[in-house]
């Protein structure tokens, strides 16, 4: 089982005002969230420390970056359990992003509850005067967000011609390799091969977590020699995938990437 402490309990719901403007500036979105979370937990009672949004997009991977990447860490779904230190592989050990993770982990349960109700008021106070869509907290907002996510990449990128005939090849690829592909759609074709490691690593944990809370993400207890079998299979399937991806549909990437920036900055999240 794995979630962070401020996020792994139910949330509230966020009243505000019923005509909210979003407010403009030079900053990306999610620093100007951050500022406003930190200067609402104070008011809560609990020091928060604001995570920096880059004012630049991600510095994306040259192919050979990629490839790299990939025959370490296939699609970084089971690299977490070989990898434990390693932060790129987001390693179950390895020290965490967020400061505020660590300072969660120091608190009692009775402070993490009201930490994580604090949390998910000040967030949805934020993103509800930033942007002004209501959310009662993190999962209620990355809930919400995955759903304008798909909806614009089926409006927008799946009707977009070209990106449509690239899907095609890059799903016949796949099948060559002997894959299953469920969908040729643009906004699905490259989460396919994934999607099935993901998958397999829910199996393990909906058998090991019958009964589960909500709001908690679980994941199976693996050890590094138990995941190293998933890892190579995930590996060999990652370059694979990315083979098909670099012959059929790289090109296309820059049209859904501007999407989901554009998706992450009305819902705060840039």
């Amino acid at each position: 089982m794995r979630g962070s402490l401020a996020f792994a309990l139910a949330t509230v719901m966020v009243a505000g005002p019923a005509a909210p403007v979003p407010e403009s500036g030079a900053a990306p979105v999610a620093n100007r969230r951050e500022t406003l979370m930190a200067a609402c937990m104070k008011d809560q009672g609990f020091k928060y420390i604001p995570v920096g949004s880059p004012r630049r997009p991600p510095r994306q991977n040259t192919p050979e970056q990629e490839r790299q990447s990939r025959a370490k860490y296939g699609f970084k779904v089971f690299a977490m359990y070989v990898h434990t230190t390693d932060k790129e592989a987001g390693g179950l050990a390895a020290l965490p992003y967020d400061p505020n993770d660590r300072l969660t982990a120091a608190l009692s349960l009775t402070q993490v509850r009201a930490y994580s109700r604090a949390y998910d008021v000040c967030l949805g106070s934020a993103v509800l005067r930033l942007t002004g869509r209501q959310v009662t907290g993190r999962f209620d907002l990355d809930r919400k967000r995955d759903a304008a996510l798909r909806h614009a990449l089926a409006r927008e990128f799946d009707s977009h011609l070209p990106a449509r005939m690239f899907a095609r090849k890059y799903a016949a690829c796949l099948e060559d390799y002997g894959y299953t592909v469920r969908s040729a759609l643009p906004s699905r074709i490259t989460s396919q091969v994934r999607e099935s490691f993901v998958a397999e690593r829910d199996r393990l944990a909906d058998a090991e977590f019958p009964i589960r809370k909500e709001g908690v993400e679980y994941l199976p207890t693996l050890s590094p020699g138990q995941a190293a079998p998933y890892l190579d299979r995930e590996v060999k399937a990652a370059l694979e995938d990315l083979e098909c991806a670099t012959r059929f549909f790289r090109k296309t990437g820059p049209i859904q990437a501007e999407i989901q920036a554009r998706v992450a900055a009305e819902w705060a999240l840039d």
